[in-house]
């Protein structure tokens, strides 16, 4: 049994019908603003949080390349994963190879204990008292997991498996809402005192270069809780798919100040939704607000992030959804950098990477145009012509019914499967777009969410 001395603090949330879950995650939605340097972002596009949108399909099927060369500073922060048993074997495998290849502290938290090559993973409910998970149907997942204990069974019988009460959820997505809390109380007891703890889930992607920069211009001994905001019956908490940065202080405050707190929620977690969300309400009670830090943490792959002169010039420390094929993309992307220790910005992220990737036209695609309608549009060539002929067109997108473009913002997007015969199409205008990018202004030193000071890094001290 994992022995826990610490515990730290949950959150109290206002959902008690798990009948909102439904539509949990298309109420959810990003307040995107952040403030740093005295200067307000706020984005026009409604990004998305995570469960809203399809596992991506990538058209990249390049190779991963190594490159930790050039990358200090690890000994500062600590990473968890968030993962389950029906995913564990299948996402972590990559996620070590390529995003968390060159750090040092990274423990990974399941519902199911197991090793993962030479990593351990750890069962983050196994302190949860026999007495609240015998009676409660939220764990039937868990106690099956248990039985199996075969990763591969688990993950060919159970991936499936439905919540009882909700036939729409999985009962792993319910079961998932017990594990911020203890995660948090357990990697302080296994790594307390670091200065930063960076929260992901198993299809995170972290920018090192972007993280170990950021840190440097924060106080750890500043009680900081910092992530991409978002709402749910409009109380704000840090997405957790996308990441959230807690300091040594806020840690600690958590863990040790308020000793316990994890074990009193567990009863409670039942009615509630979302771990993420139940999270930041306990650390408001306990005097820690969250700081939004859209859009360097950020809840979009690199296919459909929308890329708009609003943060093109912003550093980017995380992305999220992100598939096998999209992880080794970013960790070649990575490798390749001339400058390895330099924060990645959209700007370069874009430039170097995802402008490649943009074709001409490409079928049963969305390119997520959304900032107009042209009406009286009835093909695919018709979208695109109408774009062609509007100068402020940089890519259309026609999906049988409706010819929607793009004069704003620039994204590769996503597959879009065919439906009752109806195809989507998607085209670029590349001229304009390349156009579009030679009109930003240089973006010169990136500035980060909330810092406060200069970063040694920037300067190439150690």
């Amino acid at each position: 049994m994992f022995k826990m001395p610490l515990r730290p603090p949950s959150r109290s949330v206002g959902v008690r019908f798990i009948v909102a879950a439904v539509v949990l995650f298309a109420l959810i939605h990003l307040h995107l603003s952040y403030e740093g340097e005295g200067r307000v972002y706020q984005s026009t596009w409604r990004w998305r949080t995570g469960s809203d949108r399809e596992q991506n399909q990538s058209p990249y099927n390049g190779t991963f390349e190594e490159g930790c060369e050039g990358l200090t500073g690890f000994d500062r922060v600590v990473i968890t994963v968030k993962t389950g048993a029906t995913e564990a074997s299948k996402k972590i495998p990559t996620q070590l190879r390529t995003t968390l290849r060159c750090a040092p502290h990274v423990y990974i938290f399941s519902d199911m204990a197991q090793s993962i090559g030479q990593t351990q993973v750890y069962d983050s409910l196994d302190t949860i008292a026999p007495s609240i998970k015998d009676v409660n149907a939220d764990f039937d997942i868990y106690r099956k997991q248990q039985e199996l204990r075969d990763p591969e069974k688990i993950m060919t019988e159970l991936s499936d498996m439905r919540d009882s009460r909700m036939k729409d959820d999985l009962a792993a997505w319910t079961l998932d809402k017990y594990k911020n809390m203890h995660i948090v109380e357990k990697v302080w007891a296994l790594k307390p005192e670091m200065e930063w703890y960076m929260h992901i889930d198993a299809d995170t992607y972290v920018m090192w270069s972007s993280l170990i920069t950021w840190i440097q211009r924060l106080d750890p001994s500043k009680k900081s809780y910092m992530g991409s905001l978002a709402l749910i019956n409009d109380l704000p908490f840090g997405h957790g798919g996308s990441g959230y940065l807690m300091s040594r202080e806020a840690m600690r405050t958590f863990a040790v100040t308020n000793n316990g707190t994890a074990a009193k929620w567990d009863s409670k977690m039942h009615d509630e939704c979302c771990g993420d969300w139940v999270l930041a309400q306990v650390l408001k009670e306990y005097k820690m607000d969250l700081k939004n830090s859209w859009p360097t943490i950020n809840g979009e792959t690199q296919s459909t992030i929308p890329f708009a002169e609003d943060h093109w010039c912003q550093p980017l420390v995380t992305l999220h959804h992100i598939t096998s094929p999209e992880a080794e993309q970013l960790g070649s992307f990575e490798a390749k950098r001339k400058d390895k220790s330099s924060p990645v910005t959209y700007e370069e992220l874009f430039n170097n990477l995802v402008s490649d990737l943009i074709p001409d036209q490409l079928a049963d695609w969305d390119n997520l145009s959304k900032d107009g309608i042209v009406p009286n549009i009835a093909s695919a060539d018709a979208c695109a012509h109408a774009c062609q002929a509007n100068p402020k067109c940089l890519q259309s997108r026609y999906d049988g019914a409706e010819c929607t473009i793009g004069t704003k913002h620039i994204a590769l997007g996503k597959k879009h499967k065919p439906k009752d015969g109806v195809r989507w199409e998607s085209s670029w205008n590349k001229t304009r777009i390349a156009e579009w990018v030679q009109r930003q202004k240089p973006c010169g030193k990136p500035q980060f969410p909330h810092q406060e000071r200069p970063s040694k890094w920037l300067d190439g001290s150690p």
